[in-house]
């Protein structure tokens, strides 16, 4: 359910990357846009906040903090979808830091923490941005690549393997934060003072009267026994992580443990740690999922290995395709009896096989669509008649006249 990176940073599909940089993207984006940053040069915070850093602080421009919040966003966006990823996020990383740092001087709660946490996150995702390839970046490289490279990658059969260092480094950094967090409880509280029943009783006694929120969480007040449970399964939890991660061990139970422990935070006491959650689910293995989602079926697509743009419009296709259910033809060793259907032309468009069923040019593409339950509804919309109308013409043109406008070698095909 979640990946130990430290373990083996290498996964068959390149998706849990993307998907990772999609979550801290936009977990980011959340925790930035709702918040007005400006208002921390107010004269109210201004009073509450440590003023040793003044001297290199805009303080008389508050709007400034205004443009670094909207500027982080638009390049939090463009990391999102993997645009000029070490330049943005390492710009990202930059600004995130320091209105973690502007904020830090009005509060040190654990949500200005995560700012800087998230920050050491985009640095990871900068350094080895080279690895991310189902990205705009990943995509652009491939421009690079000669049509005969794509070819063969289109057609090989090799397991693939795409490694996520990223991944690796932020896992062990998030491990021994947690650690870190679970040796301050013990040093805090005096040895085993942190699992005595006395002292979580205390704290939700405190927050119940503080903040009043419900009156569960007194039931741990009658039962001392739930604390002392609760105060040993959270060390065990926060030591134990990176114990797994160092031990390449597997690391769900302690995820999923750390899970149940930032909400069972919300009920006792009302505190809301929820970018723990985010963070916790970077290393959930999205690619088991959308296997699981993919449609019981095996395809044949016969492509002109003569087209660069070709091949090039089908890199993605292979990289989506974490079953292998597609298997990728030329139109000179494409299966015998394909060419030879009612109506199939090689030299027009590329076809999709289906068993009995073959599927042309704009329809190929929605059928491939339609080989992961995820893109059903994109599939959906392009199976519309207006969109199919439009699509089946656009496809047209574009086969038609690769050779005049895109970078193709052509004999014959599409």
């Amino acid at each position: 359910m979640f990946v130990n990176y430290f373990a083996d940073d290498a996964r068959s599909s390149p998706v849990n990357l993307a998907v990772g940089r999609f979550v801290l993207g936009w977990w980011l984006v959340w925790k930035t846009v709702h918040y007005d940053w400006s208002l921390l040069f107010s004269g109210i915070s201004r009073s509450m906040a440590y003023n040793g850093y003044d001297a290199i602080l805009p303080v008389s421009a508050p709007w400034i903090l205004t443009v670094e919040k909207w500027l982080l966003i638009a390049l939090v966006l463009l990391v999102v979808v993997g645009y000029r990823i070490r330049f943005t996020a390492l710009a990202s990383a930059a600004l995130a830091t320091h209105l973690g740092t502007v904020r830090n001087t009005v509060t040190s709660s654990g949500e200005v923490s995560s700012l800087f946490i998230g920050s050491v996150f985009l640095v990871f995702v900068a350094l080895y941005s080279d690895d991310d390839v189902l990205s705009v970046d990943g995509l652009r490289r491939v421009r690079s690549k000669s049509l005969d490279w794509l070819v063969a990658r289109l057609k090989s059969d090799d397991d693939r393997s795409y490694r996520m260092p990223s991944m690796k480094y932020a896992l062990l950094t998030l491990a021994i934060l947690f650690f870190s967090t679970a040796a301050s409880k013990v040093v805090d509280g005096g040895g085993l003072g942190f699992v005595a029943p006395s002292n979580l009783a205390r704290l939700v006694l405190v927050r119940s009267y503080v903040y009043p929120w419900h009156d569960v969480q007194l039931v741990v007040v009658d039962y001392p026994l739930l604390g002392v449970l609760g105060g040993i399964g959270t060390l065990a939890l926060e030591f134990g992580l990176l114990v797994a991660v160092l031990a390449g061990a597997t690391v769900t139970p302690f995820v999923l443990g750390l899970v149940a422990f930032t909400l069972s935070n919300v009920v006792l006491l009302g505190i809301f740690f929820v970018d723990n959650l985010f963070f916790l689910t970077l290393f959930a293995a999205f690619d088991r999922a959308y296997a699981r989602l993919a449609v019981d079926r095996d395809l044949d697509l016969v492509f002109d290995e003569h087209c660069l743009f070709c091949a090039r419009s089908l890199y993605p296709v292979d990289l989506f395709d974490v079953e292998g259910s597609v298997t990728f033809y030329s139109q000179y060793d494409a299966p015998d009896g394909y060419e030879d259907r009612p109506g199939v032309d090689f030299g027009r468009a590329m076809y999709v096989f289906d068993g009995d069923d073959a599927h042309e040019g704009y329809d190929a593409f929605r059928e491939l669509l339609r080989q992961n339950r995820l893109f059903h509804p994109l599939a959906w919309v392009m199976a519309r008649r207006p969109v199919r109308a439009v699509g089946r013409r656009v496809y047209r043109y574009v086969a038609d006249n690769r050779g005049r406008h895109f970078a193709c070698r052509v004999e014959n095909g599409g």
